[in-house]
């Protein structure tokens, strides 16, 4: 009769255990479940703003690439298509569209951007006087390494931050990325302004950056000017090596009498020492 009563005992014991754990188990559950309601429920009632700045901030860049001369009846198609989404409140569908056409109006700016520093190369290659320089030379004398490239970047970064802004994220670190940019392409240090806007649009875009260790500006090379060398003579054009005058033949080096070995002037014909001719 007592083991029977202590397995009874037992039995009730293991029925309120689980009892209690069952009871603990379901309310962390339903907490849970609570939680990822009120989630799903706050994302759900953000979709309305993040579509509506997204939609605002998309037409503001497309009018200013109009104004600019971009033209894209494609983004123009989306964006109604956008419009019409939101109106019937559907704005997954909308943020997919103004996705779409966000990434189109980099590109076309991107075109653009480039094919002006291509118009900027050939005018200097045809206003050049000297009709066999290469379009290559002209690069090198007329534009600085890398100098189109960060110019670029830069304009690329702008327009990430500005759609980042408008989606809602923070920017901060990418603007401050961009103005670091901008300030070493004041400086004329390209290569570091090229590096800190690829930088700031990687962080526009959410990926996780770090600023690079900051360098030394580069100075900028210049060509040196070959000073010009003429005939004491008279006065035609010469290379800094020329021994005699190309036109008149006078002698440019100084040099010795062969006679007396007294020092002789460049235009001396005999030696105003010993009346030795000098040979020419």
């Amino acid at each position: 009769m007592a083991d029977i009563d202590g397995a009874t005992i037992g039995l009730i014991l293991a029925a309120i255990g689980a009892a209690v754990l069952g009871f603990f188990e379901l309310r962390i559950l339903r907490k849970k479940m609570n939680e990822r309601r009120v989630r799903v429920v706050k994302g759900a009632s953000e979709l309305p703003d993040e579509a509506h700045n997204a939609i605002i901030t998309t037409k503001a860049i497309l009018d200013s690439l109009e104004r600019q001369g971009i033209q894209s009846p494609e983004v123009r198609s989306w964006m109604k298509e956008a419009d019409v989404a939101y109106e019937r409140h559907n704005y997954r569908v909308a943020l997919e569209l103004v996705g779409r056409a966000k990434n189109r109006l980099l590109t076309l700016k991107a075109e653009s951007a480039s094919k002006g520093e291509i118009a900027k190369l050939e005018h200097l290659s045809s206003a050049s006087d000297e009709g066999q320089v290469t379009t290559k030379e002209v690069v090198q004398k007329e534009i600085a390494p890398n100098l189109p490239q960060s110019k670029f970047s830069i304009e690329v970064a702008s327009s990430a931050i500005e759609l980042a802004r408008g989606a809602g994220r923070d920017v901060a670190k990418a603007a401050e990325f961009l103005d670091a940019a901008k300030s070493r392409f004041e400086a004329r240090d390209y290569d570091g302004a090229l590096t800190l806007a690829r930088l700031s649009k990687r962080s526009a875009e959410g990926q996780k950056v770090e600023a690079p260790a900051t360098p030394a500006p580069k100075p900028m090379v210049t060509a040196s000017t070959p000073s010009k060398v003429a005939c004491p003579t008279c006065g035609a054009a010469l290379a800094s090596d020329d021994a005699f005058c190309r036109k008149c033949g006078t002698r440019l080096e100084g040099s010795a009498c062969t006679t007396c070995g007294a020092a002789l002037l460049a235009d001396d014909a005999f030696c105003p020492k010993c009346g030795a001719r000098v040979s020419t």
